[in-house]
């Protein structure tokens, strides 16, 4: 009885493994990860339009306009009437709730690089994950981020012209940029800017703080969020500003000494800010 029992076992033991090792090769082939590395003519592009599913995304300057993607979905990139098009295609499913599988967990990775030429457009949208806009110039730039899984924006280095961006879970950062009228709203995220120039823009946050740190003292621009506090530091003293600020339910404090009844020097440079249920600091 005894040995019955134990030739039992083994040969369950030998059967779970030997399915085991079919699931998984089974699995492995039909999770290969797709590969693109293009690279084009930068006479011919004066456009960029990314549309991504799930990858994590990183447009910087290179010597040309290019596209390296590594991840399960397939990706097609075109170049059509002068703009370069890349499509993040929904081609896989996940059916087994859980993962446990090793061979599906790989993120999906897309690098784009673009010449020192300023481009005229960007538009990008994401479902999840970071994007990275990296030493950029754009005369357009549009980043539309509405899905709810919170794909995160970085800006940095770069000189936009006008810039767009709307986002619900999508938490924005500028760093070190020069953006001359942007238009920026966010339902549920943080504003943040660093070290950066901003006119003639207008930033909105629903729950959510603008948190503006070493702003260049040329900037010229109206911010408001619903539910959060506005703050503001500057890179060094400010010459010619006038603040309006208008906390509804809050208070306004002004620590920065160069302030005088809210004004330094003609005042040619508004700041207008505006909280319902939060403070506004200028430091």
């Amino acid at each position: 009885m005894k040995k019955l029992f134990i030739g039992g076992l083994v040969l369950f033991i030998t059967c779970f493994l030997l399915g085991c090792l079919t699931w998984f090769s089974f699995e492995k082939q039909n999770n290969q990860l797709n590969y693109v590395n293009k690279t084009f003519d930068n006479d011919n592009i004066s456009n960029l339009k990314i549309d991504s599913q799930n990858s994590v995304i990183e447009v910087k300057k290179g010597d040309k306009f290019s596209v390296h993607y590594t991840g399960k979905k397939n990706v097609d990139v075109t170049n059509e009437k002068k703009s370069l098009i890349i499509r993040q295609n929904s081609n896989t499913k996940d059916h087994y709730g859980l993962n446990f599988n090793p061979f599906r967990r790989a993120n999906s990775k897309m690098i784009v690089t673009v010449p020192e030429k300023k481009i005229n457009e960007l538009v990008l949208s994401s479902q999840i994950n970071s994007i990275s806009v990296d030493d950029v110039d754009m005369k357009s730039a549009k980043f539309l981020m509405t899905d709810s899984g919170g794909a995160s924006v970085k800006l940095d280095n770069s000189n936009v012209d006008q810039l767009y961006y709307r986002g619900v879970n999508s938490p924005v950062h500028l760093t070190n940029d020069k953006i001359q009228n942007a238009n920026i709203k966010i339902k549920n995220e943080d504003i943040t800017v660093n070290d950066s120039l901003i006119e003639k823009s207008v930033l909105l946050a629903n729950k959510g703080d603008i948190n503006l740190s070493k702003m260049d003292i040329e900037s010229d621009f109206k911010a408001s969020t619903q539910d959060g506090d506005i703050q503001m530091t500057y890179n060094k003293a400010p010459q010619n500003t006038l603040l309006k600020l208008n906390p509804e339910k809050g208070k306004a404090v002004i620590n920065n000494k160069h302030f005088e009844d809210d004004k330094v020097g003609n005042g040619d440079n508004d700041l207008e800010f505006y909280t319902s249920h939060g403070d506004i600091h200028i430091d």
